[in-house]
């Protein structure tokens, strides 16, 4: 994955088993956050999340719901016949990581931009309010990161968590505060972990 150009993000915030991300243009992300099998250890699936932040499972709202797609499903017949299972398409695709991490990366490489291709998903992405007011709040966090005042918090970490340094969260909790946003610990670790990813990719 990081041949492919996606930085790879310890994670136990967004609900991923696995999240890799880059930054695609001045203002889109795409991510990448995998699944491991309910029952199979070794078998997992993707899902891909093109936005202006990288909070993939974020498609409330007007953020269209195609900004999150499993490879499978951007591909065509032609190229889903290698993964045919009793005459029937599988889309749904989910790979192993002895047999066919290989046919994972490949799909990953050749059906991702795709996504980046697609140039009504993108306006529809860029038009979004949804979108926007996440793109904002981690923009304000980055900003504030290291300016927050000497004040209390409610809803940040005992401690570090994803090497997520504190001051994030700090800046997460009072950027929330200051907008009147509602605030919990699950918001301010959602926000804080964006806006740092962010500011990894901006900055590699």
């Amino acid at each position: 994955m990081e041949k492919l150009g996606y930085h790879w993000f310890k994670d136990s915030i967004s609900g991923a088993q696995g999240l890799f991300a880059k930054k695609v243009d001045d203002s889109l992300y795409l991510t990448v956050g995998l699944t491991i099998h309910r029952y199979y250890d070794d078998a997992f699936t993707a899902d891909l999340y093109l936005s202006k932040t990288t909070n993939i499972y974020c498609t409330w709202g007007d953020i269209p719901k195609d900004c999150e797609e499993r490879p499978g499903f951007l591909m065509t017949d032609e190229e889903l016949a290698k993964y045919k299972e009793d005459d029937y398409l599988i889309k749904d695709i989910w790979w192993s990581c002895e047999k066919s991490l290989d046919d994972f990366i490949d799909a990953i490489r050749l059906y991702a931009p795709r996504m980046l291709h697609n140039d009504d998903l993108i306006r529809r992405i860029r038009s979004s309010k949804d979108v926007e007011e996440l793109w904002i709040i981690s923009s304000k966090i980055k900003q504030n990161v290291g300016n927050i005042p000497d004040t209390e918090f409610s809803f940040i970490p005992e401690k570090e968590i994803d090497n997520i340094p504190m001051e994030w969260f700090k800046a997460a909790e009072w950027t929330l505060r200051e907008a009147g946003e509602y605030v919990n610990l699950h918001i301010v670790k959602l926000h804080a972990s964006d806006a740092y990813r962010q500011y990894v990719l901006d900055n590699p």
